[in-house]
């Protein structure tokens, strides 16, 4: 026929043939008017409901055909315009998004956290960036763990608690932390760090 061929031909078409077949068979009036009864020849020629019939077979067939072959079908002027402008507001919501990410990207905790460096001793840098380090890692460890959590099908409030387990820092873990990057940058003796108890605080003599 020549017609592109659409979802919506598919579906007139298989309507309008179950209404000029129920049309035709209700149209009987004789008590045999649910027999079968073949049209041929000039019949055909001669009826227009037949012909439409037939056409109507016809335009079925070749919609069962292509779906069959996974053909994809030639959408409509309306639909195009609807994956058109789909794809505008994409490309609208990368550009807000990158825009964001870059008016951000001095708030991210790494890039703040050089920017308190900044007004820091340039000496005293590396036992920082190793505190932060040793946070920052925590935090990741925790992620997993709650998302781990979620995965396996346990509630927010589980995965939260799992978080606050492998984030959580101690007042003694984080003294020996700092005990440990003092001794490792120079800024303390190992023998004096060892006279600390477990509270960070030297033993009395009184």
């Amino acid at each position: 026929m020549g017609q592109k061929i659409t979802m919506q031909l598919a579906v007139a078409a298989i309507f309008s043939l179950m209404v000029f077949s129920s049309s035709y068979a209700f149209a009987q009036t004789n008590p045999s008017e649910f027999e079968y009864t073949s049209i041929s020849g000039d019949e055909i020629n001669n009826s227009s409901v037949a012909k439409q019939m037939l056409e109507k077979i016809k335009q079925s067939k070749q919609i069962l055909k292509e779906l069959q072959a996974g053909k994809i079908l030639t959408k409509t002027p309306e639909q195009l315009a609807i994956d058109e402008q789909r794809k505008l507001s994409q490309e609208i919501l990368r550009k807000q998004l990158d825009r964001m990410n870059k008016d951000y990207e001095s708030y991210t905790p790494r890039n703040a956290f050089a920017t308190f460096l900044g007004g820091i001793n340039a000496t005293h840098h590396g036992i920082y960036w190793d505190q932060f380090n040793y946070v920052d890692n925590k935090v990741q460890i925790a992620r997993a763990a709650k998302q781990m959590v979620l995965d396996n099908g346990g509630t927010y409030h589980d995965a939260l608690k799992e978080f606050v387990k492998y984030a959580s820092l101690t007042r003694v873990e984080m003294i020996q932390i700092n005990e440990d990057l003092n001794i490792k940058y120079g800024f303390a003796d190992s023998n004096v760090q060892n006279s600390f108890d477990d509270f960070g605080k030297l033993p009395r003599y009184d």
